[in-house]
């Protein structure tokens, strides 16, 4: 059973289970075909078109930049600077048109040729003047914003780096920008694979809580009105509550001990209420010869019957004891009619039971009683607590069955004045002495003669009736559900299957939570099945949380505080630090060699290793005090800005690595705010062009054209900032509502089985679960004890 009690897996890799590597990093892929399509499908639908607007947005604020310089400088206009204007103006045009089609692609090879398309021009214009800075900003953006396939995109940075090439010292940016630019495309990619692989498992985790709420519902509805259900469930959390305190209290007296167990009382008077009691005539003689499933297998068809004519009927069944069954009308909702429906039930019941005996070739009848009245009701007891109806009344109705005869009803007078206008045969009956010694006339009404059948034959056993074989015994909240232990003499076990037990084992297969994290996505081939547009749609709707369209943060301040502190993840920031500290080292190499620059440059590389190791040795220490772990990122994201000011005067060398630094480099370190990184890049153009000016006393055209390749790099680091930092918010936001919802599983589980306890008792769960939903044994010893109050009266 252990197998077939699992948790149905909904998979957690986003990456394909194949055995080429590098296949699984150049062309990552769900297992699922169904989830992949899917994705890509969400892919285009909402976050292509926000991604490609960008795109559009950064290459025509390029291109009018370069417009502007042009116009402004007033070049010489020749016939390359025709061609350079030319490619300029459509660039602008094909980036505009491709705004009107974007929304209704639906094919991820389209999505990337429009794409490329755009970028085009500013590919040609890269390969015609290599001496530009456009290769900078074009690496890395066919890695990021263009939305292009990774291998595409090393591809065209390859072509596009062999064109250009003409320094060799070049290649290293270019190195530089490719390594960044590759991990950028991976992390953008799996920060929207992993968000949408857990909204597909939030769909299954939403469709599993609902199967939840409709397993307690039918629990609750077996156990007593939906008048009383939301006052139990209010009742559950107190009451689990108390229980807690009291096995963590054991120095508390007992009498205080029970005072607290007891939950709180429900209980109402009910005036203008009928009570039937039925009891089955010929029960002895049919149980004699029979053996306990066989037995038990009878009663369920016989009270699956009368289940369903109490609900035909508009009844409400209160219990079953032993073969006895019992119901009210009027209660626990009022209605006029309360006695015609008692009567009409009674009737029934014995129309019923001749089905019975005719499907069963059995010989048993029934004798009905019934009597109106008033009432109080509601739920009683600690443990297996249940709704239920006592008073005068009650008892009154039970002698009327007592003192009936089989085949017919037994009714008070205070019924019959309630239905003798109806039509319906009545024979006059003994008069009854009640406990003050006044006597009450009571009267017959005859079985009737159906032309048809009015019950069929229900299942082995329903909900209701697995309710009433629960043995009246307590059980400790306590016990684990899943707890499997040894029932002995099983051998007498039989096959009565209990849909109640089935359908409890069907919810927990099928449920779905965050500590049950699969390996495969298709080993649940169900529930990929299951997870429809509509749903994943539905979900994503759900999901839809304001954000300010400024700073990106959450309108949800709660939301936003979480986000901050749960932002930084270990392996994220390892991966960036080594990715820093590689390009640290690379970009001394490009840089000419001083004693000066070679003495901070050795001092920073020890610091930085000594820092990684700080950091990998004391990680969860430092995630307590995330101001610490900020500044460690500041260091290493504000190193390369020592060296590049330090050699100012070479800004023929330090311009382009200026441009890296600000375009490719400040996008690491993702958990640091968008805003902040332009800030810092603002502020650091700033000092830069301030340092060249004065101490390198350039011309002023010449000040301009860098001063518009920086202000491009900027734009082109606030485009990739913000589009990380939304995909990291959104998939914090999927986690967080996956959070919660596997936190009401939790709850939603906790009730279900408290609430199963309060309907079979543990010896009756167990051997359930043992045997896939079927239990039954003859004792042949055992005392039954009943027991009444003397001289109650309500």
């Amino acid at each position: 059973m252990v197998g077939a009690m699992e948790t149905r897996r909904l998979s957690g890799n986003i990456f394909s289970r194949d055995k080429n590597f590098l296949k699984s990093i150049f062309y990552p892929q769900f297992e699922s075909e169904l989830i992949e399509k899917n994705y890509k499908l969400n892919y285009l639908t909402n976050i292509y078109p926000s991604n490609h607007r960008l795109l559009v947005f950064i290459l025509i604020s390029h291109s009018l930049f370069y417009l502007f310089e042009i116009f402004y400088l007033k070049l010489e206009i020749n016939s390359l600077k025709l061609i350079y204007l030319s490619l300029l103006c459509s660039t602008i045009c094909l980036n505009l048109l491709s705004l009107l089609i974007i929304n209704r692609i639906r094919n991820i090879i389209l999505s990337n040729i429009i794409s490329l398309l755009c970028l085009c021009p500013l590919i040609i214009i890269t390969c015609l003047y290599p001496m530009e800075c456009h290769i900078y900003f074009l690496i890395v953006l066919i890695y990021t914003i263009s939305n292009l396939f990774l291998p595409l995109s090393v591809l065209i940075s390859i072509l596009v780096t062999i064109l250009v090439l003409k320094l060799q010292t070049c290649l290293i940016l270019l190195l530089i920008i490719n390594i960044i630019g590759i991990y950028l495309n991976r992390l953008l990619e799996s920060t929207i694979r992993s968000a949408y692989n857990q909204l597909c498992k939030n769909a299954i985790v939403r469709n599993s809580l609902l199967s939840e709420h409709t397993l307690i519902s039918k629990m609750i509805d077996s156990l007593m009105p939906r008048k009383y259900a939301e006052v139990i469930m209010e009742d559950f959390d107190v009451f689990r509550e108390r229980l807690q305190n009291i096995n963590a209290s054991s120095n508390q007296r007992e009498d205080d001990l029970q005072m607290t167990v007891f939950r709180p009382l429900h209980i109402e008077r009910m005036e203008n209420v009928s009570i039937l009691f039925a009891d089955i005539v010929g029960f002895t003689q049919m149980s004699s010869n029979k053996s306990a499933s066989q037995l038990v297998s009878l009663l369920s068809d016989l009270y699956g019957r009368f289940d369903d004519l109490c609900v035909q009927m508009s009844c409400e069944k209160i219990a079953t004891l032993g073969d006895c069954y019992y119901c009210v009308s009027g209660c626990p909702e009022p209605r006029q009619d309360h006695g015609k429906a008692c009567l009409l039930m009674g009737l029934a019941m014995i129309n019923a039971i001749e089905e019975f005996d005719q499907d069963n070739n059995e010989q048993v009848d029934m004798r009905v009683g019934v009597h109106s009245g008033s009432v109080n009701c509601g739920i009683v007891g600690t443990k297996k607590f249940k709704f239920d109806i006592f008073s005068n009344d009650v008892t009154l109705a039970n002698k009327m069955e007592s003192t009936g005869k089989p085949g017919y009803v037994h009714i008070t007078e205070s019924t019959y004045l309630l239905v003798k206008s109806d039509e319906f045969q009545f024979e006059q009956g003994p008069s009854y002495k009640l406990t003050t010694n006044l006597e009450i006339k009571t009267y017959f009404i005859g079985k009737r003669r159906l032309s048809h059948r009015i019950t069929r034959k229900p299942p082995q056993m329903t909900l209701a009736t697995a309710a009433a074989f629960a043995v009246a015994s307590g059980v400790s909240l306590s016990v684990p559900l899943n707890d499997t232990n040894y029932i002995s003499n099983q051998s007498t076990l039989a096959n009565v299957s209990s849909p109640l037990l089935e359908e409890v084992e069907q919810a927990r297969r099928a449920t779905i939570s965050e500590d049950d994290l699969p390996v495969c996505l298709t080993n649940n081939k169900k529930n990929v099945e299951n997870l429809t547009d509509l749903k994943i749609e539905t979900e994503e709707k759900q999901l839809n949380i304001p954000l300010n369209f400024l700073t990106l943060k959450y309108k949800d301040s709660k939301l936003e505080k979480s986000f901050s502190r749960k932002i930084l993840r270990y392996e994220l920031l390892i991966i960036e630090i080594l990715l820093s500290i590689l390009s640290f080292l690379l970009l001394f190499i490009y840089l000419p060699k001083q004693t000066l620059l070679s003495i901070i440059m050795i001092t920073f590389i020890l610091i930085q290793l000594i820092l990684a190791l700080i950091i990998i040795r004391y990680y969860k220490k430092l995630t307590n005090n995330l101001i610490l772990i900020n500044l460690f990122q500041y260091f290493y994201l504000l190193s390369p800005l020592v060296l590049l000011l330090i050699i100012p005067k070479d800004y023929l060398i330090t311009t382009p690595s200026f441009i890296l630094f600000v375009s490719t480099y400040l996008t690491l370190f993702s958990s640091i705010n968008h805003l902040i990184k332009i800030l810092l890049s603002f502020l650091s153009i700033l000092i830069y062009v301030l340092i060249i000016f004065f101490n390198n006393h350039i011309e002023i055209l010449i000040l301009i054209k860098i001063i518009s390749c920086l202000l491009i790099s900027l734009i082109v680091n606030y485009g990739i900032n913000r589009q990380i930092e939304l995909s990291r918010r959104y998939e914090y936001n999927v986690i967080n509502k996956s959070s919660e919802q596997r936190n009401e599983i939790e709850k939603e589980r906790e009730r279900a089985d408290w609430l199963l306890r309060n309907i079979l008792p543990e010896h009756v769960i167990e051997p359930l679960r043992l045997l896939g939903g079927s239990y039954s044994r003859n004792h042949p010893c055992v005392a039954v004890l009943f027991a009444s109050l003397i001289n109650f009266h309500v």
